[in-house]
């Protein structure tokens, strides 16, 4: 890897983590830039999920003073999340190459258009659940669809989990996000130790995307956040929507 692609993915790990502190979608940014500086589809895919991993545990931590109220809540979650992240993960490390290129393009789409319905699904979701909290089996469907899919291809994990658990829960929105970390906290460590033990995954590209999406998340947090989030939205969609085309053509 040259000098060119590093500092690629050094900008990509500052604008992906900026994003992430601001509007979501930070995998929109670091995933294709992977694929741009050579890393092959499935081996990028890997290799940003464990680049992301500290970022989500630091969410976690920075969000537990909301998560405590919820301790047994977030307990009776570990085994979903655990399971859901693990056959997520086993799904990925046994997709042929040629599959997971084949599928990329519509992965993309579908986090592009999480993305943009996003707000206005946590929107709906809340309204039907009318204050009252949903039976316990459907919050642990929505982790565990959420956590599976997660585990296999990251982006947009965010914005689902925030979703399904808005819709089973009735708690505030810095509880329902607080909760939504802890559960890509453990996605985050599963697919860690399972991309790092068994898949092909970039360790230089690794290195240098972890300490970028810290900075990046840090600037976000301090700087992004005076920028009205539903242009960065937009601008992100957009973005989504050109890449899938770009990927679709190529796959043909």
């Amino acid at each position: 890897m040259n000098l060119l692609q590093v500092s690629l993915l050094v900008v990509a790990g500052l604008l992906g983590g900026g994003l992430n502190a601001v509007a979501g979608g930070g995998s929109l940014i670091t995933y294709p830039t992977l694929m741009a500086v050579g890393v092959p589809a499935l081996q990028a895919n890997a290799t940003n999920g464990i680049a992301v991993a500290p970022a989500y545990a630091a969410a976690a931590v920075g969000s537990r003073e909301n998560l405590r109220p919820q301790k047994r809540r977030a307990l009776l979650l570990i085994p979903t999340a655990l399971a859901a992240s693990v056959c997520g993960a086993l799904l990925l490390l046994n997709t042929p190459h040629s599959v997971f290129e084949t599928i990329v393009p519509f992965l993309v789409l579908a986090a592009t258009v999480l993305m943009a319905i996003g707000p206005w699904i946590n929107r709906k979701v809340t309204a039907l659940n009318g204050g009252r909290a949903l039976h316990p089996f459907a919050l642990h469907a929505g982790v565990f669809a959420g956590c599976l899919y997660g585990s296999y291809f990251n982006a947009a994990l965010g914005l689902i989990l925030m979703a399904v658990i808005a819709m089973s829960v009735s708690e505030k929105l810095a509880k329902v996000g607080a909760l939504k970390n802890f559960c890509t906290m453990i996605v985050g460590i599963v697919t860690s130790v399972m991309y790092g033990v068994w898949a092909d995954v970039d360790w230089l590209a690794i290195a240098t995307l972890v300490p970028a999406t810290f900075i990046g998340g840090y600037i976000g947090a301090r700087v992004f956040q005076r920028i009205p989030e539903r242009p960065l939205r937009i601008s992100i969609v957009v973005y989504g929507f050109v890449l899938s085309g770009i990927l679709l053509y190529r796959s043909f």
